[in-house]
């Protein structure tokens, strides 16, 4: 299995996901969440479940979080929501926020966030009648 995971890494998707996901060590999801943080993120859902990655790795992975990411974050959560108050407000300039390297989509379903309802209907049917 190392050895397919060491193929998959060079491929284009696996470095598309590697610049775009939150995939790494403890210190890799730090710094990849303080990018989003930067940009005003303040919600970012985790899909630790993959594959077939046995439970007991997945529970390894979400205790790891949570004892090397999670504490970073949580102790600026009171700075955080004065700032979040402030935008609710209109006392904040979102338009200093730069988000631009932020376009990129890695979860499963990438057409839900990048097509209209409509499109997404569409493309939905399409799909179901064989058609793409």
């Amino acid at each position: 299995m190392w050895e397919a995971y060491q193929e998959w890494r060079h491929t284009d998707k696996a470095q598309e996901t590697l610049r775009s996901g939150l995939i790494g060590s403890p210190a890799t999801i730090r710094q990849r969440l303080r990018e989003f943080e930067d940009t005003g993120v303040d919600q970012v859902i985790l899909l630790a479940q993959a594959g077939r990655t046995p439970h007991e790795d997945i529970c390894a992975s979400l205790e790891l979080f949570a004892r090397d990411v999670m504490p970073e974050f949580h102790a600026r959560e009171p700075e955080h929501q004065r700032w979040k108050a402030d935008v609710l407000a209109g006392r904040a300039d979102l338009d200093a926020l730069n988000a631009d390297g932020f376009k990129l989509y890695a979860h499963q379903n990438e057409d839900i966030v990048r097509l209209t309802p409509a499109e997404l209907k569409a493309k939905m049917a399409a799909k179901e009648r064989g058609a793409g």
